[in-house]
């Protein structure tokens, strides 16, 4: 398939999101429920969009200027402060997407706690399982028992 839809779109980019299933599903309504008509999304444009996901530090400096100044952020600024921040260029589909996805008062902008609220945690990818295993002491005695019943 060329592309995928926007409610596939949801849930790749809320997954490993800190976020019960109740939630996601809420997430993804939102936006079959705004975009009743799938556009799609291309794998040039989803591989965009994630460049920018890798780069969320910088721009949490941009949107909390926003904050600070008690202004949400408008889809023009969101790609503006993006391109600022890493010299992408986002799809105006995408960033509609994405609007759709975290606007939850469908007032058709952005507060820092929408967006980043929910993409922080993300942005490890299910990367951060080697910060609950034991160390030290625990660790070497975990990993000295999970051999032994390894090797029986």
């Amino acid at each position: 398939m060329p592309s995928i839809g926007e409610a596939e779109f949801a849930s790749i980019l809320l997954r490993y999101t800190h976020l019960d299933n109740e939630e996601m599903a809420e997430y993804i309504q939102r936006v079959r429920e705004r975009m009743p008509e799938e556009k799609g999304i291309s794998f040039e444009i989803f591989k965009d969009f994630f460049q920018f996901i890798n780069h969320l530090d910088d721009f949490e400096i941009v949107l909390r200027m926003y904050t600070f100044a008690d202004q949400p952020i408008t889809q023009a600024e969101f790609c503006r402060a993006v391109h600022v921040t890493t010299g992408h260029n986002l799809d105006e589909h995408v960033v509609h997407t994405v609007f759709q996805i975290f606007d939850k008062d469908g007032d058709g902008k952005l507060s820092q706690k929408e967006f980043l609220g929910v993409m922080k945690n993300r942005i490890h990818r299910g990367f951060r399982e080697h910060l609950k295993k034991p160390k030290g002491w625990d660790g070497f005695k975990a990993c000295v028992r999970k051999e032994l019943r390894d090797a029986s």
